[in-house]
C-alpha cells in the first residue's frame, strides 16, 4: 500500500500557494458569493434567505460557511483563503486515494503532479472558488461509494448537493455510477440518497414559501437561467467541447482516446471500465443540464472531470507505455499543463481567467489603477465599465472603506461616461463601443503586467 507521506511535499506546496493567495480578493463570480456572506455577517442569517440580487433558490452552504469563519477569526482575506485551505488539501487527500484504487506507487506521483498543475484548480484555489469544494465532496462521495461508507456517502452527497445545483448535477452522475456498481436498482441502493432527497424537498418548500418562486428567480433580471433555443444549445454543446480542450488538456484528451483505443485491442479491463464510467457520467450530466440553459459555460465547471480525466490517462500509461518512456511523456503532459495557463483568444472570446494563472497579474494593476483614481480624485459614479470590474469592491477585498463602484456600460449610453475603464480581462460584448473608446478617446493612464492590461480612457467631450 502507498505510503500516505508522498502526500507531504503537495500538502506543503498547496499551503505556500495560499500563504502567496493571501492578498488576492474575491474574483469573477466568487463575488457573488462573498457579497452573500457580507450580508450574512452584517445582518444575521434570517432563516438563510438570501436578499432577492443573491438568490439563487439554493442552500447557501459556501457563503455560511465563510460568514461562520469570518464570526470566529475575523472577515479578513487571509482568514477567506485559510478556510479554503483545508478543502484543497481534503480534495488532494481524496485524489490520492483514488489513485490508489488504479494506479501503481510511482504513477501515483505523478498523477498528483498533474492535479497540481491543473490551470482550473491551482486557479481556483488561489481565488477561493467554491467548485474546490465542490470538487472535495464529489471525491469523498465517490470515495466513499467504493469503500462501501453508506453513511459517510450520505453526508458528502448532501452537502454536495448544498454547495451549488452543479452538486445536484454530479449528484446525478453519482446515481448513476452507483447503478452500474450495484448492477440493479432497489432499496438497498436507493436509501442512501433518501436523506439528500428530504432535505432538498424540504428546503425547496421552505424555499418557495418565504420568496414565491423554485428554480428561476423572477427578480434576478438578464441571469442566464431561462431555458436555451435550439441554436443556443448548438452553441453551448460547442463551448463545452472547447472548455473541456481547453488550457493545454487537449494533450491529456488525446493520450486518452489513442491508448485508449490500443488498449481495447489488448482487452478491457474491470478497471479500465470503471474509470471511464467515472470519467465520462460526469461529463455528461453536467453537459445534458449546460446544453438546456443559456448561462454562459466556464472551464471551472468541469473541474471533477478534469480530476478525473488525470487519473484515466496516467492509468492508460501505465499500462501501455514501457517504464522508461513513461517520464518523458508526464514531463510533455505537465508542459502542456502549465503552458495552457498561457494561451490567451480574440477578446470577444471567452480567456478562463478564473481558471487559468494569467490572470493573476491583474490584481496589482487593478490595485494601482484604483489607487491612481483615488489621487487623482475622480469620481468613480462618472467611469463606466464592464464585469468584472463592476465588481462590488467591498465583496471582493473585504474593506471596510466607503465603497462606490464603477458603473456597467451596459446601463448608460458610452457617451455618457466621463471615462472609460478598460482591461482586456472583459470578456463581454459591445466590441463596437470598446473600439470606438480605443480610437477616439483619450487614454488618462495605462498600467500593463504580463498578459494583463488595465486602461483609463477619458471622453474627450467632458
Amino acid at each position: 500500500m502507498t505510503n500516505t507521506k508522498i502526500l507531504l511535499p503537495f500538502f506543503i506546496l498547496l499551503t505556500l500557494l495560499t500563504i502567496f493567495s493571501f492578498n488576492i480578493p474575491f474574483f469573477w463570480d466568487s463575488t457573488f458569493f462573498s457579497s452573500l456572506s457580507v450580508h450574512f455577517y452584517n445582518n444575521g442569517f434570517d432563516g438563510f434567505i438570501a436578499p432577492e440580487a443573491l438568490d439563487t433558490g439554493g442552500f447557501p452552504l459556501y457563503s455560511t460557511y465563510l460568514t461562520w469563519m469570518w464570526k470566529c477569526f475575523g472577515k479578513t482575506l487571509i482568514v477567506s483563503h485559510c478556510a479554503m485551505l483545508p478543502f484543497m488539501l481534503g480534495l488532494l487527500y481524496e485524489f490520492f486515494k483514488l489513485c490508489k484504487r488504479y494506479l501503481e506507487d510511482k504513477a501515483i506521483v505523478w498523477a498528483l503532479i498533474l492535479f497540481c498543475i491543473e490551470p482550473v484548480f491551482l486557479t481556483q484555489s488561489m481565488l477561493m472558488g467554491y467548485d474546490i469544494i465542490i470538487a472535495y465532496f464529489f471525491l469523498l462521495s465517490l470515495n466513499a461509494l467504493y469503500s462501501k461508507r453508506s453513511i459517510l456517502f450520505s453526508i458528502a452527497l448532501l452537502l454536495l448537493c448544498l454547495i451549488s445545483i452543479r452538486g445536484i448535477m454530479l449528484a446525478s452522475a453519482l446515481f448513476m455510477i452507483d447503478s452500474i456498481q450495484h448492477k440493479k436498482i432497489d432499496f438497498v441502493l436507493i436509501r442512501k440518497y433518501i436523506p439528500t432527497f428530504l432535505f432538498l424537498s424540504v428546503w425547496a418548500y421552505y424555499h418557495n414559501q418565504q420568496t414565491g418562486w423554485l428554480i428561476f428567480s423572477p427578480y434576478r433580471e438578464d441571469n442566464a437561467e431561462e431555458l436555451a433555443t435550439g441554436f443556443m444549445m448548438v452553441r453551448q454543446f460547442i463551448y463545452i467541447l472547447w472548455k473541456i480542450l481547453d488550457n493545454g488538456r487537449i494533450a491529456l484528451w488525446l493520450v486518452l482516446m489513442f491508448f485508449g483505443f490500443v488498449y481495447l485491442k489488448k482487452g478491457k479491463t474491470e478497471a479500465y471500465h470503471e474509470l471511464m464510467i467515472n470519467l465520462f457520467l460526469p461529463l455528461l450530466m453536467l453537459s445534458l443540464f449546460m446544453i438546456f440553459l443559456f448561462n454562459p459555460i466556464g472551464h471551472k465547471y468541469f473541474l471533477v472531470v478534469f480530476i478525473l480525466l488525470n487519473v484515466a490517462v496516467v492509468y492508460l500509461i501505465q499500462q501501455i507505455i514501457a517504464k522508461k518512456a513513461r517520464i518523458i511523456l508526464y514531463t510533455l503532459l505537465s508542459v502542456c499543463l502549465l503552458a495552457g495557463n498561457f494561451i490567451i483568444y480574440p477578446q470577444r472570446y471567452g480567456n478562463a481567467w478564473d481558471s487559468s494563472l494569467k490572470v493573476i497579474s491583474y490584481f496589482p494593476l487593478e490595485h494601482k489603477m484604483r489607487t491612481y483614481i483615488k489621487i487623482k480624485q475622480i469620481a468613480p459614479e462618472t467611469i463606466g465599465t464592464q464585469f468584472p470590474l463592476t465588481n462590488n469592491f467591498h465583496s471582493s477585498t473585504l474593506a471596510d472603506t466607503p465603497d462606490v463602484p464603477y458603473l456597467d456600460i451596459e446601463t448608460n449610453p458610452i457617451n455618457s461616461f466621463h471615462y472609460f475603464l478598460y482591461s482586456n480581462i472583459i470578456n463581454s460584448g459591445r466590441i463596437d463601443d470598446l473600439e470606438n473608446v480605443k480610437k477616439n478617446w483619450v487614454v488618462a493612464k495605462e498600467y500593463k503586467s504580463g498578459m494583463i492590461e488595465l486602461i483609463l480612457y477619458k471622453n474627450p467631450n467632458f
